[in-house]
């Protein structure tokens, strides 16, 4: 796991790797394509050049959102220590988003950028949240839709695992 700075440097980081995205989405747009034949083989090298950064980009934004929304409704994890997993390459032992104190585990995150809770997104969320329940420290499971809020929550239900659901599109950033 990786420390995690300020919020602004976890920002200006996320801001760089949207430019890059942007400047090669921007460079595969300016070539046209003039058959079935050509447009084809561009658009795979389109999803090879940007699809894992597009996908770990989104992750690492919803996991810095998290962490604001850590600090602002929770106080008291102010003066806590974050680690993270920015693209999400962690291990099955360690969570996206980590806070301690003198060693000891806090708080446990996971992040997850799916909108809609259908097919391998669902089996992959009850994977998650069986993982996040026996980590240390209290814990918490990032969403990005009510949909998926919801669904997080019948699981959580059904297992009785201890894990608040947290719906960032709700969440605005405090200035």
């Amino acid at each position: 796991m990786e420390l995690m700075r300020s919020l602004d440097d976890c920002e200006a980081k996320l801001w760089n790797d949207y430019l890059n995205l942007a400047h090669a989405l921007t460079q595969a747009a300016s070539k046209t394509a003039l058959s079935l034949e050509e447009a084809m083989p561009a658009l795979a090298s389109l999803r090879e050049g940007i699809y894992e950064n597009l996908n770990q980009t989104l992750h690492e934004y919803y996991a810095v959102r998290g962490l604001g929304w850590l600090l602002s409704a929770r106080p008291e994890y102010q003066t806590l220590e974050w680690h993270w997993n920015p693209r999400a390459t962690g291990t099955s032992l360690e969570p996206d988003i980590r806070g301690v104190t003198a060693a000891q585990v806090i708080v446990s995150a996971e992040v997850t950028t799916s909108p809609r809770p259908s097919g391998v997104i669902d089996s992959r969320m009850r994977a998650t949240l069986t993982k996040l329940s026996q980590m240390a420290g209290a814990k918490y499971y990032f969403v990005t839709s009510p949909q998926m809020a919801q669904r997080a929550n019948t699981k959580l239900a059904k297992a009785k695992y201890q894990i608040e659901v947290v719906d960032l599109s709700t969440f605005k950033q405090p200035l």
